[in-house]
């Protein structure tokens, strides 16, 4: 059993279908091994995501659930579940199924030398899986435009798969202003002198529900990434 906590973030929207599946996948890969938490942030779901989280918390107490009052964003949910948490390992992840479990062992013992780990689908050996030709081509886009916009020397800057070290990433809890779904991205550009390391994952495109991506998300995405140009600097 590894000495340090670990605190998994899930935010969720209609994820009803998928959180059992996942916890599941997190429990087989970690029981045993970690000793681990997971935190649900749920905003609200009206498929009642957040009554099934409620009753699986009942059986199992390493669960907890915070609901929040409607759709505030991914990145904002993540923030909220770090301040909930009290593991020495944070970790952010989908319950869209496309992150997959499997790959947390890898992230979390690259911790110990790293303060943070990302889920890479940019390094070899990863690689996504179900996507269409046009989705690729954006999102290799967004992390090339990306890392040349911000002053960055990581391939998945638009990963949503990543784990930090506690006393890292809580040091900059007060300053973040997460906008849209790339909190990565922020805590990336406020961490000039952080240890990171790139794990190869291959991310697979959710099995139920709705993709959270949209035109208005890619927007956001390119003004933060003009944001984080200056910050950046503030922070070397």
């Amino acid at each position: 059993m590894q000495k340090n906590k670990v605190s998994i973030i899930i935010p969720t929207y209609n994820e009803r279908d998928n959180v059992p599946i996942v916890f599941k996948a997190i429990d087989d890969v970690l029981d045993g091994k970690w000793h681990y938490q997971i935190i649900v942030v749920d905003d609200s779901s009206p498929d009642g995501t957040g009554m099934l989280v409620t009753e699986l918390s009942d059986k199992d107490d390493r669960i907890k659930l915070i609901e929040r009052p409607g759709k505030l964003g991914l990145g904002s949910a993540v923030v909220a579940g770090f301040d909930h948490s009290d593991g020495d390992y944070l970790v952010m992840m989908d319950a869209d199924l496309s992150h997959d479990p499997k790959y947390l062992p890898d992230m979390l013992l690259e911790l110990s030398n790293h303060d943070i780990v990302i889920g890479s689908r940019y390094v070899d050996g990863g690689g996504v899986r179900n996507w269409p030709l046009w989705r690729r081509i954006v999102s290799l886009t967004a992390s090339a435009v990306g890392r040349s916009i911000v002053g960055l020397n990581i391939r998945d800057i638009t990963a949503g798969f990543a784990a930090f070290k506690r006393d890292h990433v809580m040091k900059l809890s007060s300053d973040l202003n997460p906008k849209g779904f790339k909190l990565l991205l922020e805590i990336l550009a406020k961490s000039p002198r952080a240890r990171i390391k790139e794990c190869p994952i291959v991310f697979a495109d959710r099995r139920f529900g709705r993709s959270k991506a949209s035109f208005h998300e890619i927007i956001l995405f390119i003004q933060l990434c003009f944001q984080l140009r200056s910050v950046k600097k503030i922070y070397e």
